[in-house]
């Protein structure tokens, strides 16, 4: 590959233990990540450099002191510098060719598209045995085939985007029949596999608020500012990446949550008016 598709790995973490399967995946990658950037929350700053020396990465490890996690997504996409830039968890493990296959998207699918997001495979350790996330369950697909159309339209600006991932007339989140199967025009689907353009994620921010602690509909927030730039955003199925499966992978609900959608979607509403 030629220099101009180097690729920066953004990692916001918070466990060694996880990032060791991370870092050993990514050190197997066909094309080597040009720079893999860890914004580390915790104590352990010299042990994350030695994980990456250990598995010949260059590194570049951040402390982070304060703020969530979106605050630390801000940190990392400020010091890249390779030209594509892929997201990722620090409890993901990446196929071989996951690098490889983003720079190829971004190679066929011009410079208009500036975000290309895939899906997640759930990855038990133990067993190291892949199973799909709830996209895949048949009562979900069905819903999304013949409910989701009618019930939660999406928000007129977004039209091109009812197959994929979407924001409803109500602003909220919604994934359309195309996902998890079918390429299509799409917002961001998970922080855990997407990538972006340098060029464009330098034009945008992930939401910072003091109430934000796990900023659901992040990715989403991004991928409007996107739109509203005048920037593509694409979801492409067939380059997953695979998510070790823990108690938060699960969790689905609380008033927590709750919460933090509503301000989520009061800060879509900002975006809108102020850039619309």
């Amino acid at each position: 590959m030629s220099d101009k598709n180097r690729t920066s790995v953004v990692v916001p973490a918070t466990s060694c233990s996880r990032l060791e399967f991370l870092l050993s995946s990514l050190s197997k990658q066909t094309v080597k990540p040009y720079e893999v950037i860890i914004v580390f929350k915790g104590s352990n700053l010299k042990h994350v450099d030695k994980i990456c020396a250990r598995n010949m990465l260059r590194g570049i490890v951040i402390e982070q002191t304060k703020g969530y996690f979106t605050h630390a997504l801000n940190l990392g996409k400020k010091e890249v510098t390779g030209d594509i830039v892929i997201f990722t968890d620090d409890d993901a493990v990446a196929p071989p060719y996951w690098i490889e296959r983003y720079i190829k998207l971004h190679q066929t699918y011009g410079d208009d598209v500036s975000c290309i997001s895939s899906r997640d495979l759930y990855l038990d350790i133990k067993t190291m045995r892949t199973k799909y996330t709830p996209d895949g369950a048949i009562h979900v697909r069905l819903f999304r085939w013949l409910v989701r159309p009618w019930l939660e339209r999406p928000h007129p600006l977004l039209l091109k985007y009812r197959l994929g991932v979407y924001l409803t007339k109500s602003l909220r989140v919604a994934h359309g029949p195309y996902i998890p199967d079918k390429l299509c025009y799409s917002l961001p689907f998970r922080g855990v596999n997407m990538s972006f353009k340098r060029e464009a994620l330098d034009t945008i921010e992930f939401p910072e608020h003091p109430l934000l602690k796990r900023a659901p509909g992040n990715e989403q927030y991004v991928g409007l500012q996107l739109f509203l730039r005048g920037w593509k955003s694409i979801y492409a199925p067939s380059n997953p990446v695979l998510h070790i499966v823990r108690e938060s992978l699960s969790r689905t609900s609380d008033e927590g949550i709750k919460m933090e959608r509503r301000i989520m979607e009061s800060l879509y509403l900002k975006l809108i008016n102020r850039m619309s």
